[in-house]
């Protein structure tokens, strides 16, 4: 009788095993699926509406023949060109952004004197949006590479310089205290403590600051630069290739999409032991 049960027990206990293990890996597939039913539905319901409706191809093509247009732009060579102009741009404009907005930011949040005389001026240029700077850049640099890489630069250096200088005005003071109580130089305490606490902020405005140099970079492609992404679109719109000018969107979601994913990974990497905080 109590081997009959035992064994019973056993056969419920393995039906409750699997049937966990298949909740499971249900559950897994459906995580892994949802992120692109939406996208799915909106290009189905496009490509529906296209083929039904009636209307001009050529003003709003349906996603198909876009998908030409892309694969014709990759096969000529035209996009990855495109992509490494806009790219070169960006990584010129973030770098000397980067380079000029931490010091600054390390010192705004060190420093209450340096704050005061700095926090007016940024204050003051950090609301003026990018297109805004347009017209002085082209009448001083003229067209080409350099008003672009001004545009990237002036548009990202503000969230630089406001997260690095949030993040050291938020270092937890017991830090620094614990740190002084151990008789640490100043210059030990904000190279040790000060400025591994404060990194969380200041690559959260890093990651930040990518989304807005590659929009600042299309935006000044359209105006002042003959090539790049942004140029690619308004040559199709010159040419009524409506197209190419959504085939060109897309190229510039994907590499946008691409560097936020670079910047998360590096953020993971180098503050690995912030777990639970920024990483995840």
């Amino acid at each position: 009788m109590k081997a009959g049960r035992r064994r019973q027990h056993s056969w419920f206990r393995r039906r409750s095993d699997t049937f966990t293990e298949s909740s499971g890996s249900r559950r897994q597939l459906i995580n892994g699926l949802a992120p692109f039913v939406v996208p799915i539905l909106v290009i189905a319901t496009w490509e529906i509406a296209a083929r039904l409706g009636g209307g001009n191809d050529i003003l709003l093509p349906p996603p198909s023949q876009v998908f030409v247009a892309l694969i014709e732009l990759i096969r000529t060579g035209t996009l990855f060109d495109d992509i490494t102009a806009s790219m070169m741009r960006v990584a010129a404009g973030y770098a000397l952004a980067v380079i000029v907005a931490v010091p600054i930011g390390l010192v705004m949040g060190y420093s209450v004197v340096f704050d005061r005389l700095l926090t007016t001026t940024v204050d003051g240029l950090r609301p003026i949006p990018a297109s805004a700077w347009i017209p002085i850049s082209i009448i001083l640099m003229g067209i080409g590479d350099r008003p672009a890489i001004f545009l990237v630069f002036i548009g990202t250096v503000w969230s630089v310089i406001l997260n690095t200088s949030h993040g050291v005005k938020n270092v937890p003071k017991h830090l620094v205290w614990a740190a002084q109580t151990m008789g640490a130089s100043q210059g030990a305490i904000f190279m040790k403590v000060i400025f591994p606490a404060s990194l969380p902020a200041i690559f959260t405005g890093l990651r930040i600051a990518v989304g807005i140099a590659f929009t600042n970079v299309i935006v000044a492609e359209l105006i002042a630069v003959r090539s790049g992404l942004g140029y690619l679109i308004t040559e199709a719109r010159m040419l009524v290739r409506t197209d190419r000018v959504i085939a060109g969107m897309v190229a510039i979601g994907a590499v946008g999409f691409a560097l936020d994913v670079l910047v998360r990974f590096v953020m993971k990497r180098m503050l690995r032991w912030q777990k639970g905080l920024v990483t995840e």
